[in-house]
C-alpha cells in the first residue's frame, strides 16, 4: 500500500477556501510561540485528496530536532476509536454483542455496587446497581466504571505494578465502585471503561490485545508504525514530551519507557496506550470517514461505523446536551453551536490528553488529524484542538 493513499490536491480543487493554508500556517505558528506546543504535525483529507500535510516545530526542542513524518506520538485517548474498531470487528463476528453484560465474560464486574458520594466526594454508602452494564455503555461512558473523580479513592488498587496486563487488572476495577447505575449518565472513563472493552477482545479472541490490533487492524491498513509496544528503533523516533511552563515558555518531560502515564508496557491499554504517527492514523481517521474502507481495504461494515458515529445515549442525558452526546467511543456533534464548537452537525471524533486530536466531518467528506505531545494540552478540552477545527471551518470555501 502506497504511502500516499490520498494524492496532493489544493484546496481549491476539493472545493475548500485557498486560505486554508495560511490559516493552518499562521494558526500554528501562534500556538508555539505562546508555548501551547513545540511541534504540530497535521493533516487534512477532503473528497480522497490531501489538501494540507505539513510538520511543524520540533520533535525535540532543546536539541532542535525538526518535526518529520517519521516521529511517533503517544496518542492517549485517541487509542479509544481504535479499542472500539476492534471490539466491532468482535461484534461483527458473532463473538460479542453490544447488549452483552461485561459479566458475561468477566464474573468479577457482576453484580457492582454503586456510590453513593456527597458534595465533598466522601462515600456516604452504596446500592447494588439495577443491572450489568454492557458492552454498549462501556462504549458510550455511561457505564459507570472508571469514571469521577473519586474513583481512584475508591479502587483497590488503582496503580500499576510492572507486568501488569489488562486481564491482571479486573479484580482491582471489580472491587471499585461504579459512579452511578449503569446508562443513566455520561461520565468519561478516561482509561478503565475501554481497558475492560481491550481485555473483552482478547477473552473472546484468545489473542493479546496488540496481537488482535495488528492482525485485524493496523496490518489490513497499512499502519505500520502503529503499535501498543514500539521496538528500540520506534522509541527513537518518539516526540519528545513537554510542558507548557509559562506563555511562551515550554520544558522537557522524561516520560520514560512509558506510554502513558505508569501504564507498564505489559499493559496493553484500550483506553490511552497507543503509539501511532500521521500517516497512519489517517489513514485509520479515513476509514471511519469511509464508512469502514480506506486504500481499498474494508475494515468494518457500512452499517457498523455509521453505528459508532450515530448518538448511542438517550437525549439529555445527563453529562450531554443538546449539541452533542456520544456514539460508540467518539463524541458526535448534533447541533451547530459556534465558534466555540466550530465543527458543524454530524461531524465525530476524539482528542487525546497529550494534545492529539482528529475529526470527520461526512457532509463534507473531510478528516483531520491534528498530533502533538504536551502533558498540559488539556485533552478534548485543549485549546490548540479548537483552534484547528476554526482553522479549517473557517475556510470550508463552496462546502460552508
Amino acid at each position: 500500500m502506497s504511502d500516499i493513499l490520498y494524492p496532493y490536491a489544493s484546496p481549491e480543487e476539493a472545493g475548500l477556501s485557498a486560505g486554508l493554508t495560511d490559516a493552518i500556517d499562521r494558526m500554528t505558528a501562534e500556538d508555539i510561540a505562546d508555548g501551547l506546543v513545540t511541534c504540530a504535525a497535521i493533516r487534512i483529507v477532503c473528497r480522497n485528496k490531501t489538501v494540507y500535510h505539513k510538520n511543524h516545530g520540533f520533535a525535540d526542542a532543546e536539541k532542535s530536532v525538526p518535526l518529520n513524518d517519521s516521529h511517533l506520538f503517544r496518542m492517549a485517548s485517541m487509542t479509544k476509536p481504535v479499542t472500539a474498531v476492534c471490539t466491532m470487528l468482535q461484534i461483527e463476528r458473532g463473538k460479542l454483542s453490544l447488549d452483552d453484560p461485561a459479566g458475561k465474560y468477566l464474573p468479577q464486574l457482576s453484580g457492582m455496587q454503586v456510590a453513593e458520594v456527597d458534595r465533598e466526594g466522601n462515600l456516604t454508602g452504596t446500592h447494588p446497581a439495577p443491572y450489568d452494564f454492557t458492552v454498549r455503555d462501556l462504549l458510550t461512558h455511561s457505564s459507570g466504571l472508571g469514571s469521577g473523580a473519586w474513583f481512584g479513592k475508591f479502587c483497590r488498587n488503582p496503580g500499576f505494578a510492572d507486568g501488569d496486563t489488562l486481564g491482571s487488572k479486573i479484580d482491582d476495577w471489580a472491587h471499585s465502585y461504579l459512579e452511578f447505575d449503569p446508562s443513566s449518565a455520561f461520565s468519561y472513563s478516561g482509561l478503565v471503561g475501554f481497558d475492560v472493552l481491550a481485555h473483552l477482545v482478547e477473552v473472546t479472541s484468545g489473542m493479546t490485545y496488540a496481537e488482535f490490533a495488528k492482525k485485524n487492524l493496523f496490518d489490513p491498513l497499512g499502519m505500520t508504525d502503529t503499535c501498543f509496544v514500539p521496538d528500540e528503533e520506534q522509541w527513537n523516533r518518539m516526540v519528545q514530551m513537554h510542558e507548557t511552563v509559562e506563555k511562551g515558555k515550554t520544558a522537557p518531560v522524561n516520560m520514560g519507557r512509558f506510554v502513558f502515564g505508569s501504564c507498564p508496557i505489559t499493559y496493553h491499554s484500550g483506553g490511552a496506550g497507543l503509539v501511532s504517527c500521521l500517516a497512519d492514523y489517517t489513514r485509520f481517521a479515513h476509514m471511519l470517514l469511509s464508512d469502514g474502507e480506506s486504500g481499498g481495504v474494508r475494515i468494518l461494515a457500512p452499517e457498523t461505523v455509521r453505528m459508532m458515529r450515530s448518538r448511542q445515549l438517550r437525549p439529555m442525558v445527563p453529562g450531554t446536551d443538546a449539541t452533542y452526546s456520544w456514539g460508540l467511543s467518539m463524541r458526535v456533534v448534533l447541533a451547530d453551536n459556534g465558534s466555540q464548537r466550530p465543527l458543524r452537525t454530524g461531524a465525530y471524533g476524539w482528542s487525546g490528553a497529550y494534545g492529539t486530536h482528529f475529526w470527520c466531518d461526512p457532509a463534507r467528506d473531510l478528516c483531520a488529524v491534528y498530533l502533538s505531545n504536551m502533558t498540559t494540552a488539556g485533552g478534548s478540552g485543549a485549546l490548540t484542538a479548537r483552534h484547528i477545527e476554526k482553522a479549517v471551518m473557517e475556510n470550508l470555501g463552496e462546502l460552508a
